[in-house]
């Protein structure tokens, strides 16, 4: 007689949930956990019929470069707990800025670990690699035509926030990007900003800071910035990088008007005298949780290939 998963589970020293998650691939389990359940497979002759193999996978991957900034947290605690609504798991993956190899994320598709991946990095995936009907949506990327890329719409709302910078009265304006090596999409915000400015031949002098350094870093070099050009207003392309600005020019005893980016709730609860454009990121994690659905439960059916969503100004003066 075939062993039970029980049996399994006594076996190993381990709960019968962390033998399903080992024998369905859905879920975390530790490498001393999992080396005692393959133990006891081989011991017991477990043939892999128990009718919960039946089960369909459900394990959603989300790639995000990190989740210092609260937008990617936010992000994906409103993925993790609608996915949970439709009985789907979230897993979380940082990438810290790089761009990743597809092979990793392949690998994990045909091992049957997951059966989708949200992503908000750029993904080098070969043509050959890119299989039809395979689940993925990007955020603010575009990877490739077949893929969805679900955004907010920056460029729109760097215009408002160049107009709202035109309504103050401002001219010498510094636009600070939170990071030069990512400068899509902050490329569509800052192009908005430009695009205002340049109308009304505003003075405009664009820099960035390293994404990867630590906040003392980040500091220092908007400190560096502002003792050479006293600037009437700063529009950054996040919050954080907003609120590292306003700190520094506390401490210089300046009084530019500076924006943010993103708009989140604990931004706005801690700083709710930020000026920001708010990201609907309740609407963007539904929208891209409902595509992936789409692509897992109905294939063959094709998306289309941009979703934008719009963005609002916020906290005005």
């Amino acid at each position: 007689m075939t062993a039970t998963i029980k049996e399994l589970a006594n076996e190993a020293g381990v709960s019968i949930a962390t033998v399903s998650r080992f024998l369905n691939q859905n879920g975390y389990v530790g490498p001393n956990s999992a080396s005692k359940i393959q133990s006891a497979i081989d011991k017991l002759g477990y043939k892999h019929k128990d009718p919960i193999l039946t089960t369909k996978m459900k394990v959603i991957e989300v790639n995000f470069p990190n989740i210092d900034n609260p937008f990617y947290a936010e992000l994906f605690q409103n993925l993790s707990t609608y996915l949970k609504e439709k009985d789907y798991d979230c897993i979380l993956h940082l990438d810290h800025f790089h761009i990743e190899n597809f092979d990793y994320f392949l690998k994990r598709f045909q091992e049957k670990k997951i059966c989708g991946l949200i992503t908000s990095s750029l993904l080098n995936i070969s043509k050959k690699d890119l299989q039809p009907n395979l689940p993925i949506v990007s955020f603010d990327r575009k990877i490739s035509p077949s893929i969805p890329t679900i955004q907010s719409n920056n460029y729109d709302a760097g215009m408002q926030i160049a107009q709202f910078i035109l309504r103050m009265g401002k001219n010498k304006i510094a636009i600070i990007a939170g990071a030069k090596e990512d400068y899509y999409p902050i490329n569509d915000r800052i192009k908005g900003m430009i695009k205002v400015f340049n109308t009304y031949h505003k003075e405009v002098d664009l820099t960035s800071l390293n994404a990867s350094d630590s906040i003392i870093a980040k500091k220092i070099t908007i400190q560096q910035i502002l003792k050479h050009t006293q600037y009437e207003a700063i529009c950054c392309t996040d919050d954080i990088t907003a609120l590292l600005a306003k700190q520094c020019t506390d401490d210089l005893g300046l009084t530019p008007v500076i924006t943010g980016f993103d708009g989140t709730i604990l931004i706005q609860n801690l700083f709710p005298h930020l000026i920001t454009a708010q990201q609907h990121i309740k609407e963007l994690a539904e929208l891209m949780s409902d595509l992936l659905l789409h692509q897992i439960n109905q294939p063959h059916e094709k998306l289309e290939s941009v979703y934008t969503l719009p963005v609002s100004l916020i906290n005005q003066i």
